[in-house]
């Protein structure tokens, strides 16, 4: 008895175990929703973009559910998807189609060409505040083909301030400098840009005199990269060191108070300062501060005091005046005279106030020479031109003037620009005035280049050929300098050479090298070298037993032929396959082998298969059908030569499910189960898989979306599952049918019976899709009685009547089953719709059915 109890309690436990596991399972296949971390995506001809799918449940849990998800594209040929995996095949739009467990999401993919390479027409840009540019983007595809893609790549740029951009359309805003990045597909490119850059800012006056209160203008000149010059004073940045005694707006500078200030302005990166002098009584000008001038010119300077109380008046003889260095330029009253070549400051001072004038006597900014390299022949003499260039952008010749050496006064000479050649050589040539100096290359007799008749010679031993050598000259002219150049031989005993002429000694090669002043120039040579062997075939295809005799032929660099087949050295990669001996292949046993034959350090190999295929093809792609049906895949086996043959018989066979599908040593597709399995073909080292799908599901579809019953009637439901292949079948009596409450309604093979009056959801699983329909039963649209108000006297009674209408309009009495109560039996008594009056008063009798209710009024007199 003790016995039986206790496998009794095991038994229980087991049920309650198997019950919970069976509602877990239940739960966890209630799926909410499915999440696609991408819902549009963009990739490249040949690039592969990975989605994940993401299961979320019912009961709030998610699930990585990416490789259990069934993957679709809309166009194979534009996209694959694998696994989430999507791969670009070709230039287009598809649609990716995840379904789990009846859920389906999609995802737009856009598929563009592959970018092999960008360009962009501009390498820089320089604007000026306001100034507009525009940079065009081409791409250059993997196909060949080219696009103007401005409009369709990704602009930026890391300064704001400086500068915008809008596809290609750049805008100066701010001066300074940026850098503009377009990105298109793969591909990146970056842009400098500088806004209002200039190369120096110059102020009109570097001094300034001020009376109390007074103001003065000044224009403040920029020097741009294009050499343009323009008056920046009003959109410069100025600054004060003592505001309180000047200040200065938009170049108008206004004095304040007595003493003396600097005023600094700011234009894009550049700077420059002005004095300024604030006096209660007195000013000084001088009518030129910066002052350009020739050597022996002269030049009168004009000094003017201005009086608080006064006009301005002309002191210029009363003044005391310097030169900074008289050598250069000496003063009287204001009357300047240049000496020299050099820069000076001249200072007039007038009681404790003075101003200064810079002069620049004949200083150049930079010196040119008419030519970078100069190139005569021993002897000869050219005249050389020096052109100086001054700071007010006038140019003049100073050859005369100017101060010429040589490095080598050996190879060349020079006076007043005149050179001369002495000896073959190269040296330098150098210019000097002004402080300033310059440079050029002076080559006798060095050619600029050599060129040989030929740069390769290839030949037999005892065989000659002739090589001429030409010296190309800056200035055009050639010259055959063949004879007297300097030949040399690397290594003499392969080849030997004799002004050119070149002689074949030995095997091997070797460098020739022809050596002119300073230039060499070289010719490779082969002497009996094979360039190659070659042979009638280089891949063999052998049965177990059969022998094939090779053949190998030696080229030469010279072009002539021989056979080596005997002299070769053979060795075979695999012996147990193959082996060779003197170019005779013999076939071992079933494999791959390589054979090489060398020939003087050349080498030729030569593919062997032995009973091997070369390729695997099934006469299927892949397997779709259902239970009871049985599919044969022919397996064809093509060698090296591409003679296909019939192997199916012969090959080995594998299912990596046996439980969905089993395959026979014949190649016969069996199913067990629905679901999916790979079958693998095995022959002569080559293997192929075969997918197939047993009864797999794509779709699930029910016969009714929404049904509407009374409760105690019946609807039966009809389901039908769409194959991957297409196919359809029904599934009714296959699926697993359940409600969302089994007290409303109920449901067994698809045939629903309505319990109760309520709202549920019937649901059906098959294949691992689920189909859900909704279910109203006895759901009433209207419930009204025969009349809503009732006069009676005490005693008296009154018959009521209900009518329902339900969600299809159909009416039906309801007065029996309706459920009648009252508000105050003491007056108003009901049943079945019989109201009796009790007593004097108002009650409200009320009929209930189903999901509704009414209310009759009733007044007892």
């Amino acid at each position: 008895m003790f016995r039986m109890t206790r496998t009794l309690l095991l038994f229980l436990v087991l049920m309650l175990a198997m019950s919970s596991f069976a509602g877990s399972a239940l739960a966890a296949d209630e799926i909410s929703s499915l999440v696609l971390n991408k819902n549009e995506i963009s990739l490249e001809v040949g690039a592969t973009t990975n989605l994940t799918a993401t299961a979320v449940f019912a009961s709030g849990s998610t699930e990585n559910v990416t490789v259990k998800t069934d993957w679709n594209s809309g166009a194979a040929d534009i996209a694959t998807v694998y696994a989430g995996a999507v791969t670009g095949k070709k230039e287009g739009t598809v649609v990716i189609t995840a379904t789990y467990l009846g859920k389906t999401v999609i995802v737009n993919a856009t598929v563009t060409k592959r970018v092999k390479t960008m360009t962009k027409d501009k390498q820089t840009v320089d604007l000026r505040l306001g100034q507009t540019d525009n940079v065009s983007l081409t791409a250059y595809y993997d196909d060949g083909m080219t696009e103007n893609v401005t409009n369709k790549a990704d602009w930026a740029i890391d300064n704001n301030a400086v500068a915008t951009v809008t596809n290609g359309l750049i805008t100066g805003l701010g001066a300074g400098s940026a850098i503009i990045t377009a990105k298109y597909n793969n591909q990146t490119l970056s842009l400098p840009v500088n806004v209002e850059i200039v190369k120096r800012i110059d102020p009109e006056k570097s001094q300034v005199s001020l009376l109390l209160k007074g103001s003065e203008k000044i224009k403040l000149m920029a020097t741009y990269p294009d050499g343009t010059v323009a008056d920046v004073a009003e959109q410069a940045e100025w600054v004060s060191d003592k505001g309180t005694v000047a200040d200065v707006l938009k170049g108008t500078i206004t004095g304040y108070g007595p003493g003396q200030a600097t005023l600094t302005a700011t234009y894009g990166t550049k700077t420059a300062t002005v004095k300024v002098d604030v006096d209660n009584a007195i000013k000084l000008d001088v009518d030129k501060q910066n002052l350009l001038m020739k050597k022996n010119a002269t030049e009168q300077l004009k000094l003017t005091a201005t009086y608080a109380s006064g006009d301005p008046e002309d002191i210029t003889d009363r003044a005391e005046w310097s030169s900074s260095d008289e050598n250069i330029v000496n003063v009287i009253k204001g009357k300047l005279t240049a000496n020299n070549i050099g820069e000076v400051t001249i200072t007039a001072k007038y009681g404790e106030k003075s101003v200064k004038t810079i002069v620049d006597v004949d200083v150049p900014r930079r010196l040119e020479l008419s030519k970078e390299t100069y190139s005569l022949k021993v002897g000869a003499d050219e005249q050389l031109k020096l052109e100086a260039t001054y700071a007010d952008g006038t140019k003049g010749d100073v050859t005369d003037r100017a101060e010429w050496s040589v490095d080598n006064d050996v190879i060349a000479f020079v006076t007043k620009g005149k050179l001369t050649a002495y000896k073959s050589g190269e040296t330098k040539v150098t210019a000097a005035y002004g402080g300033k100096s310059v440079s050029a290359k002076v080559q006798i007799d060095i050619p600029a280049t050599l060129k040989l008749s030929k740069k390769t010679v290839n030949f037999q031993i005892g065989s000659a050929e002739q090589v001429n050598l030409f010296a190309v000259y800056p200035d055009g002219r050639e010259e055959d300098v063949t004879h007297i150049a300097e030949w040399t031989s690397s290594p003499a005993d392969t080849a030997s050479v004799n002004a050119g002429y070149i002689t074949g000694i030995a095997t091997g090669a070797a460098s020739i090298t022809a050596k002119y002043g300073t230039r060499t120039a070289t010719v490779k040579v082969s002497v009996g070298v094979i360039d190659s062997l070659t042979a009638g075939t280089t891949s063999l295809v052998l049965k177990k037993g059969e022998t094939k005799q090779l053949a190998v032929t030696a080229k030469y660099t010279d072009g002539t032929t021989k056979e080596f087949t005997s002299e070769a050295e053979w060795t075979s990669s695999n012996t147990k396959t193959a082996t060779v001996d003197d170019g005779k292949i013999t076939a071992v046993a079933s494999g791959e082998a390589v054979v090489t034959a060398v020939v003087e350090s050349k080498s030729i190999t030569f593919k062997i298969q032995v009973d091997m295929a070369e390729k695997l093809s099934a006469n299927v792609p892949y397997l779709i059908f259902d239970l009871g049906e049985a599919r044969q895949i022919i397996l064809s086996a093509t060698d090296l030569s591409d003679a296909p043959k019939d192997v199916t018989n012969e090959a080995e066979w594998k299912t990596s499910n046996p439980l969905v599908a089993q395959v026979s040593n014949s190649g016969v597709v069996t199913p067990v189960t629905r679901g999916k399995t790979t079958i693998t073909a095995t022959y002569g080292g080559k293997s192929i898989t075969i997918p197939v799908e047993i009864g797999v599901v794509q779709k699930l579809e029910a016969d009714q979306r929404f049904i509407t019953i009374k409760n105690g009637q019946s609807v039966q439901v009809q389901l039908t599952a769409t194959l991957s292949d297409g196919s359809t079948t029904d599934v009714t009596n296959d699926a697993t049918w359940k409600t969302s409450n089994y007290k409303i309604a109920d449901v067994a093979n698809g045939l629903l019976t309505a319990n109760a009056p309520g709202k549920v959801s019937l649901s059906a699983n098959f294949g691992g899709k689920t189909v859900t329909i909704a279910v109203e039963i006895g759901v009433l649209k209207y419930l009204k009685t025969n009349v809503v108000k009732v006069e009676l006297k005490e005693g008296e009674e009154a018959e009521l009547k209900a009518t329902a209408t339900y969600a299809d309009g159909i009416d039906e009495d309801v007065t029996k089953p309706g459920m009648w109560t009252s508000s105050n039996i003491m007056i108003a008594d009901v049943k079945d719709g019989i109201v009796r009056a009790t007593g004097k008063g108002t009650a409200r009798i009320t009929v209930g059915f189903s999901n509704l209710k009414t209310t009759v009024v009733v007044t007892v007199k």
